[in-house]
């Protein structure tokens, strides 16, 4: 059965410090970043990619969405067994380069097929770089300082999307008059180049992760052997904790993930913004509420340890997702400034509240059982966000307007899911500090 998880950094292995623990940090928070930024790179110019390939909010709800699911859906178990217990930093590196082609390959399609294969890829390989990201990163420093070190890879990811947007925004009207005439670039598409940019760069960070040394695993339980029915039996002795935490991640998602995916739709068709018009704003939109909600997460975590125990790092979680329930109305703003508003405070809170349930994960359990936990997460939540959340929005709009009108289906998803996550967060939070990792009933 799991040990308690040490919590006073005396477990065995010695903490990395000084420059060669903060280099391996900023290495990993570099690959979240460029990976979360090719990902994102498509979320601006999903119009001008469904006008040049014939897509319909179906197939736009399939690419950026089931193509995210799928794959972790699939991979999420062995990865999460890979994360506990082989080489993590040469999985980011593997993880890296499915990246960078993945990238090319959606840049060079020509069908719905073709690129959601490619989507697939991208995805895949950057949502499943962050259990091998989040488990290094707690091998890196003290438990005490997790929360504020999770903080950072996530303003990574948070960073490398507000690049996506604001660099697509302004690359896309200079492309076609900075390539030379009658080059092979210059007969691409601009969406197709900023793509391609955006590999090339992922690749870099592929090369440079070659310096990074896998760290010593710290604070250690019982072994599992490496058989997955005895990992994922050690799990179910958190389960009281575990369901609701999970629970309420995956509302959060939905939230999240219906919301960046059809705000750009609703610019474009309610508003009649182009990538130029909102590609900066909404890139400074990302950073500022993914920056502060991570912050506020991270933090609140710490504290919350500190002052009430494990039961306390979910503080966080409680506070933003209840405050996330009345501005998950963003659609129905009256005009720009308000959508911003509303849409900044809602990604806001999500930020925070995922921030906080992760740093949950790695205060609770221990290291042995982290992999496959976030894995689990981030395949439940996966499904749930960009599998089911977007489609929910389109299948919706469908049904009831014919397909023109997202913004009441859109709406009530983002409300629905904001009060389900308050819920379950709360009930985690009550069982947190009476976990009992020998309960096995």
């Amino acid at each position: 059965m799991p040990q308690a998880t040490v919590l006073d950094g005396s477990a065995a292995g010695a903490v990395p410090r000084g420059a060669r623990r903060n280099a391996a940090i900023g290495l990993i928070t570099l690959s979240l970043f460029t990976g979360t930024a090719a990902r994102y790179a498509l979320s601006p110019m999903q119009e001008l990619v469904s006008a040049d390939l014939g897509l319909g909010n179906h197939q736009i709800a399939l690419l950026q969405g089931m193509a995210l699911a799928l794959p972790i859906l699939l991979i999420s178990i062995p990865l999460g067994r890979l994360v506990d217990r082989t080489n993590r930093a040469r999985l980011m590196i593997v993880l890296a380069l499915a990246c960078t082609a993945g990238s090319v390959l959606c840049a060079l399609a020509q069908n719905f097929a073709t690129a959601f294969v490619a989507r697939m890829l991208v995805a895949g390989s950057v949502v499943a770089a962050q259990p091998a990201a989040l488990s290094l990163v707690a091998d890196l420093c003290e438990p005490s300082r997790r929360g504020r070190m999770i903080t950072l890879t996530s303003l990574g990811q948070v960073a490398g999307s507000t690049v996506a947007y604001i660099l697509a925004g302004m690359l896309l009207p200079w492309i076609p008059t900075a390539l030379p005439a009658g080059s092979a670039l210059a007969a691409l598409a601009p969406w197709r180049v900023v793509l391609l940019m955006f590999a090339a760069v992922v690749l870099a960070t592929a090369i440079a992760m070659l310096w990074m040394r896998e760290p010593q695993r710290r604070e250690a339980g019982a072994d599992s052997g490496g058989e997955l029915r005895v990992a994922l039996r050690a799990l179910w002795a958190y389960r009281r904790f575990l369901l609701p935490l999970i629970g309420g991640l995956v509302a959060v998602g939905m939230a999240d993930a219906a919301a960046a995916i059809w705000a750009v739709p609703v610019l474009t068709r309610h508003f009649h913004q182009t990538p130029a018009d909102f590609g900066v704003w909404m890139g400074l939109l990302n950073l500022g509420s993914g920056v502060v909600g991570a912050v506020l997460g991270g933090f609140s975590a710490d504290l919350g340890l500190r002052r009430k125990g494990r039961a306390g790092v979910l503080l966080g979680a409680v506070v933003a997702t209840a405050l996330s329930v009345p501005t998950a109305l963003f659609p129905l703003m009256p005009d720009v400034a308000w959508f911003g508003v509303a849409l900044a405070l809602l990604l806001t809170c999500g930020g925070c509240a995922n921030i906080a349930a992760t740093s949950a994960i790695m205060v609770v359990l221990p290291n042995e059982l982290r992999g496959i936990c976030v894995s689990l997460v981030i395949a439940a939540g996966g499904m749930a966000a960009y599998g089911v959340a977007p489609l929910l929005v389109s299948v919706a709009a469908q049904l009831f307007g014919g397909g023109k009108d997202i913004l009441i289906p859109l709406s009530c998803v983002g409300l629905l899911t904001s009060i389900a996550a308050s819920a379950a967060f709360v009930r985690a939070m009550r069982v947190a500090g009476e976990v009992n990792p020998r309960e096995t009933k």
